[in-house]
Parts: structure tokens; C-alpha cells; sequence
């Protein structure tokens, strides 16, 4: 792997449209939690205001921050029957593949359940699949995983959905790509740019290609 072009994916909002389902768990969950909820057409707005100021506005604790996160990526164990991958991401995955291209992926959400998601969707083989359960940052994981890998920085691309993957990447010294379709959206990205924001799949392939080539 040490010659080849590595892309490494976030999983949640980025391979798998899971904001749906993330957003109706954690309204399920803001009683108990003393939460308030959040309704689709608040999203764009919570975005604009960023995680903490969001946070501020939705009575969400830092310290129970990390309680709720297990609850629900506990109760997604259970419903991701009900998650979909992105729109043309198996086939893209697929034709970085047979150009040659690794693949990974390094996600906060359970590897096994992950893998069990790729297993029943038809992605292909993906070359590691890394769970890193920190909140605020995969900096750390995403070094060890090119120490291991024997990667060099300068041929490893990150592409995630959320403003926290795109400072790990510039703190890790690799490229980030972000997508829309995630938690984050367009707004939220802009306001520390990656080196690229794609809007579809194919604008992503593209971005891609431009880079490895």
C-alpha cells in the first residue's frame, strides 16, 4: 500500500445517510436526557451557529455529550436496517478499486456494525476499518493508521461530513474532502473549508481523481 493513493471515509453521513435516523433517536432520547428536540427544518439554522452555540440552544450539556452519543449509537445497532448507503457511493468505491486506489474507513461508530452494514449492501472489501471513539477529534487515529499502513501523508485523502474531520485532517497534514449530505451540510463546512465541498458522488469522484492523477 505504501505506493498507492489511500482514501479514508468517515461512515456516518458521509458512506451511509444516517442523519435521519440520528436525528429521530435523539429526539426520542431528549426527555430523558433533558434535551430539546430538533425538527429537519431547524437544521440548517443549528448549523449556521455551529456545535457549540447549537448545543447552548438544544440544552445539551458538554459532560452528557458522551452518555447520549453511546445511547444512541446503541439504539443505531438496532435500526440500521433502515440506513441506506450515499447515492452511487458502492460504485464509486468500486472504480477507486480497480484503479488501484485503498480504501478505509475511520469512523466513531462500531466497526462490527459497520462492517456488518458494508457486508449487507454489497460494498466492496474496504482495506482496514477503524473505529475511533473520540468525540472531538481523529487526528490521532488517522496518524497511527498511516504509521501502520506505511502511508504517506502526502497520498492519503480524508473525506468526512463534519467540521471536526476536516481540522484532524489539516492537524494529521493529509487532504480533506467534505460532503454535503451530512450532519454539517454546505454551511457548516465553509466555515473552516476542506480542500474540496462535493454536493453529489460524482462531484466527489471527480475531486478524487483530480487529485490522484
Amino acid at each position: 500500500m505504501r505506493d498507492k493513493y489511500t482514501v479514508i471515509f468517515d461512515f456516518d453521513g458521509t458512506l451511509a445517510d444516517s442523519l435521519d435516523l440520528m436525528l429521530r433517536l435523539y429526539n426520542e432520547s431528549a426527555q430523558e436526557f433533558g434535551t430539546l428536540p430538533v425538527s429537519m427544518s431547524e437544521v440548517d439554522e443549528l448549523r449556521e451557529l455551529g456545535y457549540k452555540k447549537a448545543m447552548k440552544a438544544k440544552k445539551i450539556r458538554l459532560t452528557m455529550l458522551p452518555k447520549l452519543a453511546i445511547h444512541i449509537t446503541r439504539e443505531m445497532k438496532l435500526h440500521m436496517d433502515e440506513v441506506s448507503p450515499h447515492e452511487g457511493m458502492i460504485q464509486m468505491l468500486k472504480q477507486l478499486r480497480e484503479m488501484g486506489v485503498s480504501i478505509g474507513v475511520l469512523t466513531s461508530n462500531n466497526a462490527a456494525l459497520v462492517v456488518e452494514f458494508f457486508d449487507k449492501k454489497g460494498f466492496p472489501e474496504f482495506d482496514f476499518v477503524v473505529s475511533e471513539k473520540t468525540l472531538f477529534g481523529k487526528e490521532k487515529a488517522l496518524k497511527r493508521i498511516m504509521k501502520r499502513h506505511k502511508l504517506k501523508k502526502e497520498r492519503v485523502i480524508y473525506v468526512g461530513d463534519e467540521p471536526r474531520d476536516v481540522y484532524s485532517s489539516k492537524k494529521a497534514g493529509v487532504k480533506v474532502f467534505g460532503v454535503t449530505w451530512g450532519l454539517a451540510g454546505r454551511i457548516g463546512l465553509e466555515k473552516n473549508p476542506p480542500d474540496r465541498i462535493a454536493d453529489t458522488t460524482e462531484e466527489l469522484y471527480k475531486y478524487i481523481l483530480e487529485a490522484i492523477q
